[in-house]
């Protein structure tokens, strides 16, 4: 585009009204307008800016946006009316008109009388992403003929917005660019060409209070992803960006090995600082839309979110999320945005696509890095304000994760969390590994020995079909009717009855295989169950060692694990000479498996079927191998299954939950 154009298209996004004013529309707290407010204004270079704020809130207004790039909240409330908020944030097109006019030394006005407002009613507002497709102009236009017939007090407001206009006009030495919600922008047109007066309206304000948000807060007032708000606040000066690549971003892990331990906790203080604006400059270097207005882009930012939350969901948990889960979150994502109405999804749709694609934890990987915004700290001169989001009407929508609580609004809420306990000093969590002897943690004991006996009753289940057999009836009914033959051969005109098949002995031990690599599962123990209830058990994964999740806590992946039944039977496998010929760890504990089984049937869980070698052995015992592919059992449960914690010392038992995640 020729550099001379620029300035004349930019200019025809904010049409003069009468001789010297122009109006510019826009949207309240979205980025996108922002954007477009910072290239009008710096195309225009008016002498004022007149936004539409309550007159009364003149000194507070400004007082906050000298704040930014800090959030804050401005509240004032009358005996008996609504209380008024606004949250001054970067991506607030009246913010940003206002932080211009200070940085350039203009004048800067609030022209909307304060007039008791009892209607309260939603314009119809397109999804501001709609820029990005049709263009600026395009989306003005289609803004201003969506809009609502005014209510008499609409009426009363522009008259008096009209008259402010009026009046600051005469005193500017040039033009004024007045920023007005779209609703408004043609009926105050309208009003600036005839008589305007004054109405009967509010002069000052009882009470009007600075507050600084919490950034645990950001979510519940703010209809785009703060992380949005952050890109602009990176690119609004229009510097260059130096993209970090994506291992500076996700590094979480603190920098301190004693013995081999590596302690994983999130980074705190300057650390953690300085990981959020990587992310940051991270996302601004891929969602910002090139051309005259910088304008961050919903959906690049969401493919940002994604591939930042997916490496650190990697780092933390060991689990790789596939090319397919991708591909689904996007357009699960996409789904849910089109089904409220949007073009680009935001920070609920990831949420619940993340969710829906993996698990909870990829759903809190990809709200924490959606709510990034490394300039508001949890205090400052101002006092802290906490906000709820139920306490504001925006209409409320929940989804609830394990662990978490998460309670959306129309737009997106906070989500209070339990969060895991981080050290001061991450030395104090490797000093828990003084103690005595490693254990394991109750709570995943009864989970995996749960599953080991479903396992067997599954193998029992497959053995059974396989012996199961229908005849037509004659004289027996046998074990039942078969329902599904006789549908079947219905045209037969006969009744078919089944025989269940019988299964000779029981299901003893189980083997379960998730991985084979021994390489990536360094890590192989043999021990025995606490009491009667317990199996012995055996198995390879992670080394523990590199997670360090509490003091002496060790978080691990298993690679594969043998269960074995009844307790103080199972011999240190790992070191058998008997099975040194296996070919991988898991084929290890297949054989020991089938030794150490007191019943005639093995379960035998993984991707493949056991080897031929196996089969030979479980047969020269009279024994039988039974598989269950894996891929027949429900990956949430597996998932769940397959991450283990162990403990320093049975002392750590009553810590450990603080800890375990």
């Amino acid at each position: 585009m020729p550099a001379d154009r620029r300035p004349l298209e930019l200019e025809s996004l904010a049409p003069r009204a009468v001789p010297g004013v122009r109006i510019l529309p826009v949207v309240h707290e979205r980025a996108e307008f922002a954007a477009m407010v910072r290239g009008v204004l710096d195309a225009l270079q008016p002498a004022a800016v007149a936004v539409e704020l309550p007159t009364t809130l003149h000194d507070a207004a400004l007082a906050a946006v000298r704040r930014l790039p800090r959030i804050s909240l401005l509240i004032t409330e009358e005996p008996g009316e609504e209380a008024l908020v606004w949250v001054v944030a970067p991506g607030d097109p009246f913010a940003e008109g206002l932080r211009w006019a200070l940085e350039h030394g203009r004048n800067v006005a609030c022209i909307d009388p304060d007039l008791r407002y009892e209607g309260r009613h939603r314009d119809p507002v397109p999804d501001p992403h709609a820029l990005h497709e049709i263009g600026a102009e395009a989306y003005l236009t289609l803004l201003a003929d969506s809009a609502l017939p005014p209510s008499e007090e609409d009426e009363r407001r522009e008259r008096g917005m009209a008259h402010h206009l009026a009046s600051i006009a005469g005193e500017a030495e040039g033009e004024v660019l007045a920023l007005v919600g779209a609703a408004h922008a043609r009926r105050l047109a309208a009003a600036l060409a005839g008589p305007t007066a004054y109405p009967f309206a509010r002069v000052r304000r009882s009470s009007v209070e600075l507050r600084h948000l919490h950034p645990r807060d950001l979510t519940a007032l703010l209809p785009d992803p703060p992380l949005a708000h952050a890109v602009w606040e990176r690119v609004r000066d229009g510097g260059e960006l130096a993209t970090p690549a994506l291992e500076e971003v996700l590094s979480r892990k603190v920098s301190l090995v004693r013995h081999g331990l590596r302690v994983i906790t999130g980074e705190g203080g300057e650390s953690e600082a300085r990981r959020k604006r990587r992310l940051v400059d991270h996302a601004a270097g891929t969602a910002v839309a090139a051309g005259v207005l910088r304008m961050p882009d919903r959906m690049a930012l969401g493919r940002a979110v994604f591939q930042v939350a997916e490496g650190s969901y990697r780092e933390q948990t060991g689990d790789e999320i596939s090319a397919s889960q991708r591909r689904l979150f996007f357009d699960y994502a996409e789904r849910c945005a089109r089904l409220e109405g949007l073009l680009a999804a935001g920070l609920y749709e990831w949420v619940v696509a993340a969710r829906g694609v993996a698990d909870d934890n990829l759903a809190w990987e990809v709200f924490d890095a959606a709510r990034t915004f490394p300039w508001q700290e949890e205090s400052s001169e101002l006092p802290t304000a906490r906000v709820d989001g139920s306490e504001l009407d925006l209409g409320t929508r929940r989804v609830r994760f394990h662990r978490r609580f998460l309670r959306v609004k129309r737009r997106p809420v906070a989500i209070p969390v339990r969060e895991r306990p981080r050290p001061i000093d991450p030395a104090e969590w490797l000093r828990g590994f003084d103690g005595g002897g490693l254990c394991s943690y109750p709570p995943e004991d009864l989970v995996i020995e749960d599953y080991g006996r479903f396992l067997q009753k599954k193998a029992e289940g497959v053995l059974s079909a396989e012996l199961r057999r229908s005849e037509p009836f004659s004289t027996s009914l046998l074990d039942g009717i078969d329902v599904r033959e006789t549908l079947r051969r219905v045209h037969e005109d006969r009744v078919w009855v089944e025989e269940l098949g019988r299964v000779r002995g029981a299901a003893g031990s189980v083997v379960v295989i998730f991985d084979r690599d021994g390489a990536s599962h360094p890590f192989a123990m043999t021990w025995h169950g606490e009491h009667a209830q317990e199996s012995d058990m055996a198995f390879y994964a992670t080394d523990p060692a590199q997670q360090v999740v509490g003091p002496g806590i060790l978080r691990a992946t298993y690679g594969g694990f043998l269960l074995v039944t009844p307790r103080g039977r199972l011999a240190e496998v790992w070191s058998d000479p008997d099975y040194r010929f296996a070919r991988d760890p898991g084929e290890v504990l297949t054989l020991a498996a089938i030794d150490y089984s007191l019943e005639r049937i093995v379960v035998h869980v993984a991707a493949k079927p056991p080897s031929e070698r196996a089969h030979r052995w479980a047969a020269a015992q009279k024994k039988r191998l039974v598989h269950v592919p894996i891929g027949s059992l429900s990956p949430p449960a597996l998932k769940r299954l397959r991450v283990m914690h162990i403990l320093a010392g049975r002392d750590k038992r009553a810590i450990a939950r603080d800890y375990v995640w």
